[in-house]
């Protein structure tokens, strides 16, 4: 077998096994030793692909490397935290993101694997969202471990998460739109195909966060359509756009929707009519202000401990860096991801076009998730788009 081979199988089969949250199925379906094997044998791999490619690294991404910084900014205050307040900390869980920042920081820094990579993750995305529907056909709920006896309101997809798997739905729109480019009619039909299963996969997330930031990346990947004529054409139909949201529940009057499906459509209207009193956010609201009033302004310099926020079920990333390692942690991601903004912009309009989105898309749902920076295929993503904008040659590979 050849070398190149083995360091791409090394790396990217255990981004591909993230992506379709192998280990978590493994965890509720067969067994918990299962899948630590399988955890443990991903960072196997991914330091042997690090000792067989390491001498052959290209240019490293600066931008890239803030995430190592922040990272160990991270854990060196969010470890003295924990010692402090006696705040129990897995770290050996926690450092795993850190391991797949180190990992793909080297392998991407080689351009021919940053064109396999894109590949493969256009495939995996796509993949794993058909499998997420599929799973909300058959009635089953990764929660509860198997099929479930009452109908899902919701497609939880492989991460058990409504959320989560709009995020995906979303970011897998964007690689397809942007990374698979066919010539022949035939194979540009198939990809409008899959584009539309992604839509399909999105909306049955009933997610307001996704539908919302969803037509914002529609926009921005479609770009090139918003000029001349076809900009007013476009600004003119603003309008019926709006009423037919502002109408929604009228017309969805007919599709049986039941339980938070009906919820989440009433809560489109409401945003949309300014009734922001009754747009329902599952508490997720008081969980943060807790977080706030009761640990982060108790604690805010240190932080209250490695991955104190997500104990605490505070459904926010940046809210839960500021409470687990600090003000001075919160302050360096956000300088980290102004930086990706902003090289982003100064990107060629063809990588611009294709990262904004997805820098978007990540960075909005930060503040309704807790686990952005925690799921591993998430930071490989990071750490691509990083190479793209710092790389001189500034081309989509």
């Amino acid at each position: 077998m050849k070398k190149s081979l083995v360091i791409h199988i090394c790396f990217l089969l255990p981004f591909v096994l993230t992506v379709f949250n192998l280990q978590v199925f493994v965890t509720r379906l067969v067994s918990i030793a299962l899948a630590q094997i399988i955890a443990y044998g991903n960072l196997g791999l991914l330091l042997l692909g690090i000792a067989l490619c390491i001498k052959d690294r290209g240019p490293l991404s600066k931008t890239a490397r803030l995430w190592i910084i922040f990272y160990l900014m991270y854990f060196v205050f969010a470890i003295l935290a924990s010692a402090i307040h006696f705040n129990p900390a897995n770290i050996l869980v926690s450092i795993i993101p850190l391991f797949y920042v180190l990992a793909f920081y080297v392998y991407l820094s080689i351009p021919e694997n940053r064109k396999v990579f894109r590949n493969v993750a256009v495939i995996a995305f796509v993949l794993s969202g058909i499998l997420s529907i599929h799973l909300y056909n058959i009635n089953f709920d990764l929660d509860h471990g198997g099929i479930y006896i009452y109908k899902i309101d919701r497609s939880g997809g492989v991460y058990a998460d409504a959320n989560n798997t709009a995020l995906a739905a979303i970011i897998s729109f964007i690689l397809v739109f942007k990374l698979y480019n066919p010539q022949k009619k035939f194979f540009k039909l198939f990809k409008l195909i899959i584009l539309a299963v992604m839509v399909y996969g999105l909306l049955l997330t009933f997610s307001n966060t996704g539908f919302m930031v969803f037509i914002i990346c529609l926009v921005m990947l479609n770009h090139k359509f918003f000029t001349g004529v076809k900009l007013i054409v476009g600004v003119s139909l603003l309008p019926f756009v709006y009423l037919a949201l502002a109408n929604l529940n009228t017309i969805t009057a007919n599709l049986n929707l039941v339980g938070q499906q009906r919820d989440k459509i009433n809560n489109i209207v409401n945003i949309v009519t300014f009734n922001t009193s009754e747009v329902d956010d599952s508490g997720r609201n008081e969980l943060v202000m807790k977080l706030i009033n009761d640990y982060v302004f108790e604690n805010p310099i240190l932080g209250n401990g490695v991955d104190f926020a997500i104990s605490q079920h505070a459904h926010n990333t940046i809210v839960g860096v500021w409470a687990d390692a600090g003000i001075f942690t919160l302050l360096f991601f956000l300088f980290m991801l102004g930086r990706y903004f902003l090289e982003t912009l100064r990107s060629a309009p063809d990588i611009r076009y294709f990262v904004l989105p997805l820098l978007l898309v990540m960075c909005i749902f930060m503040l309704s998730l807790q686990s952005v920076i925690n799921q591993t295929y998430l930071m490989a993503l990071f750490v691509y788009m990083a190479y793209l904008i710092d790389d001189k040659e500034r081309e989509l590979v």
